[in-house]
């Protein structure tokens, strides 16, 4: 029998590295974690944002360090995970987040627009994936990694992303052979997919064009757009214990979206 269910989802004792967590879903995730008990790297390419989300979990008595990174620049990579190492030891959890969109018509799209969403969205992962997972083979403790995808990655949506989705679509391959691959060292890979959340992105996305709110609407069943919230609970979930079992997963949050 379990002694306190509760426990399950503590994480008072583990380090967590967080990428995009200067705003949207990553500063959500990170203050989350922190109020769960965890110490957690805030990594952004914007060192101001890393610094105000770091600053304000100090504040309310957790433990943050702020470590600016592009997610694209490999040297920064290594120096985040190095850094973050540096001051806490360890890293228990990685949630890669950072991600970008950039619409444009297929045949419109230039190959900097390509090249640009997919170098941030799926090499940016693959390549913390790849820094924090050797740090996770070689402490051989386990590990949990969390990828951020997107309902994108599992069905079509709206004119104008082919690169987000193709970069979407990629974590989701990536985040299984990973899980299959790392499963004998006890590090469990897995992904979130949320639907249109309610993110700095997406709000100046509907304030420029209104008919996008709608259209977004129309196809969340549960009739409104995920919060941050949504996504906080199913990252700590995955990071927990309550998911010893859970690898090679894709967790979709989106108010039904996927099931229509």
């Amino acid at each position: 029998m379990i002694a306190n269910v509760k426990d399950l989802f503590d994480l008072s004792g583990r380090v967590a590295l967080i990428t995009g967590a200067g705003s949207g879903l990553g500063q959500g995730i990170a203050e989350g974690y922190a109020q769960m008990g965890a110490a957690v790297s805030v990594v952004d390419v914007n060192s101001e944002a890393a610094q105000s989300v770091a600053d304000g979990i100090n504040a309310a008595d957790g433990q943050a360090i702020p470590v600016p990174c592009d997610v694209i620049q490999k040297d920064q990579v290594e120096a985040a995970v190095a850094r973050t190492l540096r001051e806490f030891g360890k890293i228990d959890i990685l949630v890669a987040n950072a991600g970008i969109g950039d619409r444009a018509l297929a045949e419109e799209m230039t190959f900097e627009q390509w090249d640009r969403v997919m170098a941030i969205n799926l090499t940016g992962v693959w390549l913390f994936d790849q820094a924090v997972g050797k740090h996770m083979v070689e402490r051989g403790q386990g590990g949990r990694i969390i990828n951020m995808s997107s309902i994108g990655g599992i069905i079509g949506v709206e004119t104008g992303n082919a690169n987000y989705c193709a970069s979407k679509g990629g974590i989701i391959a990536m985040t299984r052979c990973l899980a299959i691959e790392w499963a004998k060292h006890n590090i469990l890979v897995n992904a979130i997919a949320p639907t249109h959340s309610r993110t700095p992105l997406i709000e100046k996305l509907m304030q420029d064009k209104p008919e996008v709110r709608t259209y977004f609407l129309g196809n969340i069943p549960l009739g409104r757009l995920g919060e941050v919230v949504d996504v906080v609970g199913p990252a700590i979930f995955l990071a927990s214990d309550a998911a010893a079992f859970v690898t090679g997963h894709v967790l979709v949050a989106d108010g039904g979206h996927t099931a229509k």
